[in-house]
């Protein structure tokens, strides 16, 4: 029963891994502004965010959505990184992983009062609402980095998850640190998101045995 449960709670977390995936980039990518820079004006803001109010309810839909399944995959996550001791590394992959999941919902929430009338009717909330919601996405990858770096270090310690992961995982950081030097390339930041995919994937058709890992 014990070993079933583990690897029930493993698989359901990788799914949950990839659809978090998937939907925070759909998110992203719907609700995306083609506004550059918070130096534009606060009425081209608020116009900008009118256009958009179905796209952006559908981003909200989604980002939520991918919220809930992050913070299932997260704690799974944190199940098979510590099934042989807690260590600094596994705690500081959860600490990241909550807070990247976080991240993403706070921004959601700001995307939520941005689409209030009485909010976004006045240009200069519009843009203070506008400029957070910016920001919450260029925090993203400093609790994504630890997020990497800690599942990375675990994985090449003891082995599981697989120490390719890990390898290619430290690859993966040194990704996402240029992508944060560089402000949020798309094209890094995929490559990111792709092995966070990888991980998922690996946590699915790889589950951990409890009763194996002792």
């Amino acid at each position: 029963m014990e070993t079933t449960a583990t690897r029930w709670i493993d698989r359901t977390g990788g799914i949950a891994g990839i659809a978090f995936v998937l939907l925070t980039l759909a998110s992203w990518f719907v609700a995306a502004s083609e506004l550059e820079g918070a130096d534009q004006t606060a009425g081209t803001i608020a116009r900008d965010l009118a256009n958009r109010v179905d796209v952006i309810e559908t981003g909200i839909a989604l980002a939520t959505l991918a919220a809930i399944a992050g913070f299932w995959f997260v704690g799974s996550l944190h199940l098979r990184l510590t099934e042989r001791g807690p260590s600094a590394a596994a705690w500081a992959a959860f600490g990241g992983g909550v807070a990247m999941v976080t991240l993403i919902l706070a921004g959601s929430a700001i995307n939520s009062a941005a689409l209030v009338g009485s909010l976004a009717g006045d240009p200069e909330v519009a843009k203070t609402l506008w400029v957070l919601e910016e920001g919450f996405r260029v925090w993203f990858g400093a609790p994504l980095i630890m997020f990497i770096l800690g599942v990375s270090i675990v994985s090449i310690n003891r082995g599981d998850p697989p120490r390719w992961l890990g390898w290619s995982g430290v690859v993966a950081t040194i990704v996402a640190v240029v992508n944060s030097v560089l402000e949020r390339r798309v094209t890094l930041a995929l490559l990111v998101f792709l092995w966070v995919l990888m991980l998922a994937v690996t946590m699915t058709i790889r589950p951990q045995s409890r009763q194996e890992s002792k």
